[in-house]
């Protein structure tokens, strides 16, 4: 008997020692219960394979039975296997209940990404690998398993069900610290007992945001007012920024022949590096940091606009059912609101349409601001994943990282195309134009692709740039905004540097709202001790990637989707890629200083008990 258990586990011990081998530097790391519930979870792996193969044994004289069992029932297992260890190939953690939460509430999207990362050869290994792990099963079955009784194979089952909820009951505290087959198991089985379709609001999502029209008016300002938000575009990537690939050429050269009227941020970053919180906090001034309540009440950038008398118009290249924005926007104000889901036009990049229609709109619409002043909000989406543009402009080939700097490349020509239309409509020199990302992108980093599961610096750098005539500041403004180029600024600037710039800081119905920003206007100098906080998981967004905060010399993270949580530290100036982490430097007064910091903000107090 003990030579025919020794046999039926070998298989899965193999597995199992496959696992130890991957995660070794993490287990070193472990806590003694967290060492427990991965070795308990191990354990079920061993144990589920032992009763499969009971399973099929009691079924295999039956070959057709036998083999639509077993593909059943091994298929899941064996993919749970691959697609855990690739993504945490290119991620640094296995896959966690977030990651299956992308699969339920953005399915279209999610699939998508899927589509363009399992290609035909990796569709067809899998079902290669598949038969002949069937073909292998059977043979291991008839030769190797012994065949027991009903009743207690039953038993068996009965058994491990309910190790299994044991295990799921503790998963949500002990996430990447079981085998990825249980792992995984468990992610679905969580989802399916919370399972909805998220038509209603029910914390998954951005919910109402009110509507502030302001009663009176402001004296009419001779500016226009373009935004350009750009999806995904990390500043690392770009030429204005450095790179040494010429990835802005239009954008470097425009930048040159207005040296005077241009501003090249060197160091913005981004309050959120999830779409869901980022693009809010430019349209409002909000951070994710603070109570959704008052991102809810805080007046869009283009309401300010309205009582300057400013026409107003929202140009997007995306789906507005993208994590419920429809419903954020749905009291929203504007002269013209034009997007995917109005446009008419069928997906192109991910959820979104070409970016070359989006400006063609713009153009079409610029053509047609001559006789009032205007704000316009452009939201584009080249720069998201999978960075699909027409086959005319892949420059660079081979990497993935060229596949990005192809969609900064194209991009850059849209933005050429939308300064050139400004030009020739005669209204450039009283524009301005701010052009911002809602976040940046990884690239391979840190083991890293994309941007929701972490907060280094390739994910929270960001380009931010302006582009604003001398002759609508005094001295005083230039002065700071130069100033202000080389200081730690973050897109969440944007709405306080527009109420200024349109002349309503001392608006008597704006000023109420002006104490809730958590920006700086750029117009002002900004304090060189200023840090900035970036977080996806707030009261809107369940993000689990933990907290950062940043400062002009460096760089503090507190990772809460890997276990054990992990601090770091990084210094800018001499470690650009964040590779030494420096937490062991930390001072008591420093981090007394950071917990003061964000104890500011009760949304972030339940960092301070981990720290």
């Amino acid at each position: 008997m003990l030579k025919a258990i020794l046999k039926i586990v070998f298989i899965p011990l193999v597995f199992a020692c496959v696992d130890v081998y991957l995660r070794s530097s993490l287990l070193a790391l472990y806590s003694t219960k967290q060492l427990a519930f991965y070795f308990f979870s191990v354990l079920l792996s061993i144990s589920y394979f032992i009763l499969i193969s009971l399973f099929l044994k009691r079924i295999s004289t039956n070959k057709y039975s036998f083999y639509l069992f077993a593909l059943v029932l091994l298929s899941p297992l064996l993919l749970s296997f691959i697609a855990s260890y690739a993504y945490f190939s290119l991620n640094g953690i296995f896959p966690n209940y977030y990651t299956l939460l992308y699969f339920k509430t953005e399915p279209k999207s999610a699939m998508m990404i899927v589509r363009d990362v399992a290609g035909w050869r990796e569709v067809i290994f899998f079902g290669l690998l598949l038969v002949l792990v069937l073909f292998g099963m059977r043979w291991f079955v008839k030769k190797q398993v012994p065949e027991i009784k009903p009743s207690s194979l039953l038993i068996y089952l009965g058994f491990q069900f309910f190790a299994f909820q044991f295990l799921v009951f503790h998963h949500k505290k002990f996430d990447q610290c079981a085998m990825v087959d249980t792992n995984f198991a468990a992610c679905v089985q969580r989802h399916l007992f919370t399972w909805d379709d998220h038509s209603e609001f029910k914390g998954k999502g951005l919910g109402c945001h009110e509507a502030y029209p302001f009663k009176s008016s402001a004296p009419n300002q001779k500016v226009n007012v373009l935004v350009v938000v750009f999806e995904s575009c990390r500043k690392n990537s770009m030429q204005i920024y450095g790179h040494d690939r010429k990835t802005t050429p239009y954008l470097s050269k425009f930048a040159s022949e207005n040296r005077d009227d241009f501003y090249t941020f060197q160091q913005a970053v981004s309050v959120s590096t999830t779409t869901m919180l980022a693009v809010p906090a430019i349209l409002t001034g909000i951070g994710p940091f603070q109570d959704s309540s008052v991102l809810y009440q805080q007046p869009f950038i283009w309401d300010y606009a309205k009582m300057a008398n400013a026409s107003t118009f929202f140009l997007s290249s995306h789906t507005l059912k993208w994590y419920c924005f429809d419903r954020f926007y749905k009291k929203a104000k504007l002269d013209l609101w034009w997007n995917k889901d109005n446009s008419g036009l069928p997906f192109y990049n991910d959820l979104g349409i070409r970016d070359a229609a989006t400006i063609q709109k713009l153009n079409k619409t610029l053509c047609l601001q001559k006789a009032k002043n205007f704000m316009g909000v452009v939201q584009l989406n080249t720069t998201h994943y999978p960075y699909k543009i027409p086959q005319e402009y892949l420059k660079w080939k081979d990497t993935y990282a060229s596949s990005y700097d192809n969609a900064i490349l194209y991009q850059d020509f849209l933005m050429g195309k939308m300064l050139k239309q400004l030009k020739a409509q005669k209204i450039l020199d009283n524009t301005v134009v701010f052009f911002v990302s809602d976040h940046g992108e990884s690239l391979m980093e840190h083991k890293s692709i994309g941007h929701v599961e972490n907060n280094y610096i390739e994910t929270i750098g960001i380009p931010m740039m302006a582009y604003i005539p001398s002759k609508l500041l005094n001295k005083k403004q230039i002065k700071a905004l130069r100033y202000n180029t080389k200081q730690l600024t973050a897109n969440v600037d944007l709405a306080p540097t527009l109420v200024e710039l349109l002349g309503l800081k001392n608006h008597k119905e704006v000023r109420p709202y002006l104490s809730n920003f958590s920006g700086y206007s750029l117009l002002q100098a900004i304090e060189s001790d200023r840090k900035v906080i970036s977080l996806n998981n707030n009261q809107i967004a369940s993000f689990n990637t933990g907290i950062s905060i940043a400062h002009k010399n460096w760089h503090y993270l507190y990772r809460t989707n890997i276990v054990p949580n992990k601090e770091e530290l990084y210094f800018w100036k001499k470690d650009l890629g964040e590779i030494h982490n420096k937490v062991n430097s930390l001072s008591k007064t420093q981090r007394q200083g950071i917990i003061n910091f964000i104890s500011t903000y009760p949304v972030c107090s339940k960092f301070i008990t981990l720290m």
